[in-house]
């Protein structure tokens, strides 16, 4: 019996892998269908729109929907030994039982007796939930709440709210930044996991953000007994797996988010969601694409009309009541703040105070007088030092810069004019941070390395992850007091500081709005720091005009994108939902269009919702993604419209869009007959991002030496694309050559990048070969992984890219952690590295079952450069990933067990 104990659990173990990313994956072809019009009541409101099973032969035997499959050896009767097929039922089952002990086993082990306690209780007063004191919750989870986040009351507008919402209608509510709105989110996420007994789906703006609300709500998680799954980059599973045990929240990225709701729709799950929860509400406005990713994802949820709640967090925008009105939600706002925000303008050394109730605005506050040397004075004019010595070291202080090289330049000016006494305050805290940036790449930018002794830094997209994630701590921490800035922090990373100073009035070129203004200053004063929060805008006395029309003018508005760039979003929205059987006539799409933010701000955008739907049906029918069936064509019947791309193919997203569908398919065609397998260059081709290659423009001379000194056999692979020898001297000369079309050799700039990196060329030499910086550099790497994803799932859809399926897959494997197999566990914890898993297991914590029984001191002294709140996080983590492994062998031993239960187990 422990052999076959052991053997099941293998199998499972075996298959835990089999986790793909679904992405959109469309193909189309070049054949335009003949041009129809739309009368005004047309018959053709009642036709049906589907798949099309006319569509051209290679596309007819798309594989259908993936599914996790576990595998048993079939077992035959041996009656020479009294075996009978019913006693192997028997077996069977005898088996699953004592794998059910064997993790419930472990899963005791590793969490203590408390945890199971808090679980139960919870359980048995969710039963009277109403009647408890805590908003529908038992009071441990107040007590959790004190205990991990040091709350111990809510304000006032928090207790109205979450009252207010008992009903469980939709809820917008806004407020100013750092009014308290995360904490409402994650009550009601909580109720509605522990008492509803309901999945979430918790939507945000950034991967960086999805992952440290999974590192804050992971306490939580293990204490009350649920899951957290991540939906970010190359994370998360389509369809989810389906759990009976335990329920989950999704965390995730917009564009990850909108995947998930097409495979629960696709599978017909979508009753297991209770509640949508959206932050940053006004990214709906963006232009990006992520607006009308996001606008697409809500409408879907309210055309469906499941009865799942929506709630959505945001700043003030100008036009709650649209947003409201198109989510069907109450409106709940306040000009709430926990901590007072003074806000100033500095202009020629005199600091004017914002006050909004005079008619002049600023109010003259007093004369700027820095000790300032006449050198330092040419050095900092507008006295940044001063304003910055006036905080700092105690408290913090962020600095809004308008370029990411004025944000280097401004930290460089920081150690030329601040007190050299800086150096003395923390510093061994600091040496430790400069060790820990150098771990993660065995090299640290000269820049950080002169700033980071005076406390400070700077923060942009050209840091990679690790570099940002160890400032923001080190920020929080008080290792750093001063954080030299874009304005892409205020809206990406949650780091509040003393005071808020914005260098220009600027962001690259333009002159800033005042939504980006409110959030940038937004982060001066959080509750628990101090008394007050600053602001202070540096201008020069031509920009004081603009700056009063700035602080007088209105909020902006937060307007639809769905029909920006030649309707993509609308036409990506009909496409998914016809594909997803949401819609199958011209009339259920005309409604779910009407359920979106764009049909209420059509006549104030001048747009003809109607006659855009209805362009946008004809394009995709032109461009065979869907197809009318003439067969059905007749008085009173329907006429079938159908798409002519796999039903799996839901999630229509930037990554593979319909033009990149059909570049991918022309590059695996021809790869098909000429592809080479004597390393890895081809295939590392084929997973480079099309969109990526058209952002970054090949520079010649650094191509040339790259393709000349390739070995012969990656300089074969370059051939076959059609770069030889000849090709490269033209790109060295400035000239694009002819004979090879200008995405391939793009293309191949970036395969180039992506080999060095795979063969683990240190990150900074990369970049500094290449002359592109370490944040573009990684997030190229992160984004091939998660387009490779994509491309597996592209080519399980079509039979006849079958090999593919198997290259890509262990391809995609390698790419992802790019070490030994022995490391590969250790490498999904946060903070670790090649470097740092290297450590840990030659430490001895070779499994992720060792890491989350680790004592934390002595795993931090056995570690070098790892900080105390660190080694929190690596433990909480590994204990997360390892319940869910269990969770997903108790659901595949249930799965099991209901199919063995619908068998007859004996046979006469």
């Amino acid at each position: 019996m422990a052999d076959k104990n052991k053997n099941f659990f293998q199998i499972i173990m075996n298959n835990l892998n089999l986790v793909n990313d679904l992405n959109e994956t469309c193909i189309t072809d070049d054949i335009m269908l003949e041009d129809f019009q739309w009368n005004e009541t047309s018959w053709m409101d009642d036709t049906i729109i589907s798949q099309s099973k006319s569509f051209d032969s290679k596309f007819n035997n798309s594989i259908g929907n993936f599914t996790q499959s576990i595998s048993i050896n079939k077992m035959t009767c041996d009656n020479d030994e009294g075996t009978t097929f019913g006693q192997n039922k028997l077996n069977q089952i005898e088996i699953m039982e004592n794998d059910e002990l064997v993790v419930q086993n472990l899963e005791f082990s590793l969490f203590d007796g408390k945890s199971q306690e808090l679980v139960e209780e919870q359980s048995s007063q969710n039963d009277i939930n109403e009647n408890t004191s805590f908003y529908g919750l038992s009071k441990n989870v107040e007590l959790l709440i004190k205990q991990t986040k040091n709350i111990t009351n809510l304000y006032d507008w928090q207790d109205e709210c979450l009252k207010a919402v008992d009903n469980r209608k939709n809820l917008i509510y806004a407020l100013p930044t750092s009014g308290g709105k995360t904490l409402v989110a994650e009550i009601l996420m909580l109720k509605q996991i522990l008492c509803h007994k309901k999945n979430v789906i918790f939507v945000l703006p950034y991967v960086a953000i999805v992952q440290e609300k999974i590192q804050t709500l992971s306490p939580f998680a293990i204490q009350l007994g649920f899951l957290l799954e991540e939906y970010a980059g190359s994370k998360g599973q389509y369809p989810p797996i389906k759990r009976r045990r335990k329920n989950t929240i999704f965390i995730c990225t917009i564009e990850k988010a909108s995947g998930l709701l097409n495979s629960l729709i696709e599978t017909d799950r979508l009753d297991e969601i209770g509640l949508v929860v959206v932050d940053e509400l006004h990214s709906l406005g963006e232009n990006s694409g992520r607006g009308a990713t996001l606008e697409g994802f809500l409408a879907k949820i309210i055309f469906i009309d499941k009865s799942i709640q929506i709630i959505g967090m945001s700043a003030t925008i100008g036009n709650l009541n649209e947003i409201a009105e198109f989510l069907k939600a109450d409106l709940y706002t306040k000009n709430f703040r926990p901590v007072e925000l003074e806000e100033y303008v500095m202009c020629n050394d005199q600091l004017w105070q914002v006050d909004l109730k005079t008619d002049d605005i600023l109010r003259l506050k007093k004369r700027v007088a820095q000790s300032y040397s006449e050198t330092v004075s040419e050095l900092d004019p507008d006295k940044i030092g001063g304003l910055v010595m006036e905080v700092v070291p105690k408290q913090n202080c962020l600095i809004f810069c308008a370029s990411r090289k004025n944000c280097e330049n401004v930290s460089l000016l920081m150690t030329k004019v601040l007190c050299r006494s800086l150096m003395e305050y923390n510093k061994a805290e600091k040496l430790k941070l400069l060790s820990n940036l150098k771990d993660e790449d065995q090299h640290i930018c000269p820049i950080l390395l002169q700033t980071i002794k005076y406390g400070v830094a700077y923060h942009h997209s050209g840091l990679t992850n690790d570099e940002r994630r160890l400032l923001e701590e080190a920020f929080k921490d008080n290792v750093i007091s001063v954080i030299c800035c874009t304005s892409t922090l205020a809206a990406g990373v949650n780091l509040p500081a003393r005071r808020v100073i914005l260098r220009s009035p600027y962001v690259g070129s333009e002159f800033i709005n005042l939504s980006r203004y409110k959030q940038m200053i937004g982060r001066a004063g959080r509750a628990g720091m101090a008394e007050k929060g600053e602001s202070i805008l540096i201008c020069k006395q031509s920009d004081i005009p603009k700056v009063r029309e700035l602080l007088k003018s209105k909020i902006e508005d937060c307007v639809s994108s769905l029909s920006s760039e030649e309707n993509r979003g609308i036409n990506n929205l009909i496409l998914s939902s016809v594909m997803l059987s949401l819609v199958k006539t011209r009339t259920q799409i005309h409604d779910l269009v009407n359920t979106s933010l764009l049909k209420i701000q059509a006549s104030q955008l001048n747009i003809d919702i109607k006659k855009i739907t209805d362009d946008a049906i004809k394009n995709l029918i032109k461009i065979k993604a869907l197809q009318v069936d003439n067969k059905l064509m007749k008085a009173n019947m329907t006429i079938g419209i159908q798409s002519q791309l796999p039903a799996e193919s839901t999630d229509v997203d930037r990554s593979i869009d319909l033009k990149t569908a059909y570049l991918i398919y022309e590059d695996l065609t021809v790869a098909q007959k000429h592809l080479m397998l004597c390393n890895d260059l081809h295939i590392l081709f084929l997973v480079t991002p099309y969109h990526l290659a058209d952002q970054l423009i090949p520079i010649g001379l650094i191509y040339y030496e790259a393709i000349m000194n390739l070995p012969p056999q990656s300089m074969d692979v370059a051939r076959l694309l059609g770069i030889n020898e000849v090709a490269v001297i033209k790109l060295r000369e400035g000239v694009t050559p002819k004979n090879v079309p200008e995405r391939i050799f793009r293309k191949f700039y970036l395969t180039l990048v992506l080999s060095e990196l795979r063969q683990n060329r240190p990150l900074h030499e990369v970049a500094d070969k290449y002359q592109v910086n370490r944040g573009r550099i990684q997030n190229l790497l992160s984004t091939t992984t998660s387009f490779a994803h994509s491309m597996i799932k592209f080519c399980q859809e079509l039979p006849e890219f079958w090999a593919f399926t198997d290259l890509f897959t262990s391809f995609h494997k390698k790419l992802i952690y790019n070490c030994s197999a022995e490391l590969e566990p250790l490498m999904e914890l946060p903070a670790v590295k090649i470097a740092r898993a290297k450590q840990m297991y030659n430490a001895g914590y070779k499994t992720l079952q060792l890491i989350a029984s680790a004592d934390p001191k002595e795993l931090k002294s056995k570690i070098n450069h790892l900080s105390r709140k660190t080694v929190d996080q690596i433990i909480v983590a590994a204990k997360l990933l390892i319940i869910s492994k269990m969770e997903n062998l108790k659901e595949e031993v249930d799965e099991m067990l209901v199919g063995l239960s619908s068998e007859t187990c004996f046979h006469d």
